[in-house]
């Protein structure tokens, strides 16, 4: 078939749910009222008549995936301006495309389809309606269905399909080996909408790879419940990090663990606004002290004499970088201490009683202000820092 440069569009009147493309040569109707099928009529096309439903050989449904509010959605439109658009049929009333459109006809109880006739083999027609899929939402699986149909049904190489759809052989050689690497159990439950062909292929199939029986539990688990990608993707991080029992108990409850997990968040946010920056402040100076101390024991090892100079100049100057910003810390403690209750360097007055400065302590002589430099810190702040200063500013 040969597309030749189109038109603008013009669009039908509102209500009808279409757009007329005026080509050089051919007509193309496309029509989509509901986001659902969009069909195009061609060179391929008889006529166009009514069939009755019950004639219909629906050879080609295990290639379409049952969308049930898609259906509903279609078959009010049906009701309200009645089929806009035909299916599209050979001339054995094989349905090549158009399921969607049967099923809703069938849901508002009526007996015939509007249907155009091609003229064609079945291998033309399906070749013709993959090339369209640009125009159309279509599912991972839908595709993979009908290239292997066209690969194994009507013996086409994958090179060959490529390039009477349009494809490369890579997006024909990916489709087969999705449609392969899905089990027909699980296919069952993708075309009755159980399961979305995402979940299957990034999060069944590779737990099944490992353990079979892990995939089969969590593939019939997951057509009772209603989870979405994001939900999939955080199970899936989740089993890759769970011991034996916790697999076979997210498998066995793969909702129920997600609720569990979200409570558990929840209650980690709450405990967090509760603490507030305060608790978060504690949390990281524990964490700090953690890796002092693991430090602290590595200083004989880092240190000693059969370290090399310049092995030892890399781990001091590392050293200074983070006492520096330790000394820093502690400097902006002193100026905030509950015990001056002013910054630094303010005045502080005598306490009442004592109005004579001989009668005040010498702060030179309480140990408490003695502190190594300027800085004014609280004595036991940087315990830790001051030994890792004093034991390692002492060697060469």
């Amino acid at each position: 078939m040969l597309l030749i440069e189109v038109t603008l569009p013009r669009f039908l009147p509102k209500g009808v749910g279409g757009a007329i493309f005026a080509g050089a040569r051919v007509l193309w109707w496309i029509d989509s009222p509901v986001g659902g099928e969009v069909i195009m009529k061609s060179g391929h096309l008889r006529e166009i008549k009514e069939i009755e439903i019950a004639r219909l050989n629906l050879r080609y449904a295990y290639t379409r995936i049952d969308r049930p509010k898609e259906s509903l959605a279609l078959a009010a439109s049906i009701e309200r301006v009645g089929q806009i658009v035909p299916v599209i049929v050979s001339g054995t009333l094989v349905l090549l495309d158009g399921y969607l459109r049967v099923k809703a006809l069938i849901h508002c109880g009526r007996d015939t389809v509007r249907a155009e006739i091609w003229d064609c083999t079945e291998e033309e027609a399906l070749v013709e309606i993959l090339a369209r899929a640009h125009g159309r939402k279509w599912d991972l699986l839908e595709e993979a269905a009908l290239v292997r149909e066209l690969h194994d049904h009507h013996q086409l190489s994958q090179g060959r399909i490529a390039t009477m759809v349009g494809r490369t052989q890579g997006w024909v050689s990916g489709r087969l080996a999705l449609y392969n690497a899905l089990s027909e159990d699980l296919m069952d439950l993708i075309r009755k909408g159980s399961i979305s062909t995402w979940a299957a292929t990034r999060v069944i199939v590779p737990i099944a790879r490992a353990i079979p029986e892990h995939g089969k539990l969590l593939s019939e688990n997951l057509s009772k419940v209603s989870l979405s990608t994001r939900e999939m993707a955080r199970f899936l991080c989740h089993y890759q990090k769970a011991n034996r029992r916790q697999r076979e108990n997210m498998v066995h409850e793969p909702a129920l663990f997600l609720k569990s997990l979200c409570a558990k968040e929840e209650a980690r946010e709450a405990k967090t606004l509760k603490e507030g920056p305060e608790g978060t402040w504690l949390r990281d100076l524990r964490v700090i002290t953690h890796m002092l101390l693991r430090l602290l024991k590595e200083v004989p090892m880092l240190f000693s004499s059969c370290q090399s100079n310049l092995d030892r100049r890399v781990l001091l100057t590392a050293f200074e970088e983070s006492k520096k910003c330790f000394t820093e810390l502690e400097h902006e403690i002193g100026r905030y201490d509950d015990h001056q209750r002013e910054p630094a360097g303010d005045h502080v007055p005598a306490r009442a009683g004592s109005p004579h400065p001989a009668d005040q302590h010498d702060t030179e002589s309480i140990p408490e202000h003695r502190q190594a430099g300027d800085q004014g810190g609280v004595a036991g702040h940087s315990a830790t820092a001051v030994f890792l200063s004093r034991d390692l500013g002492s060697r060469p």
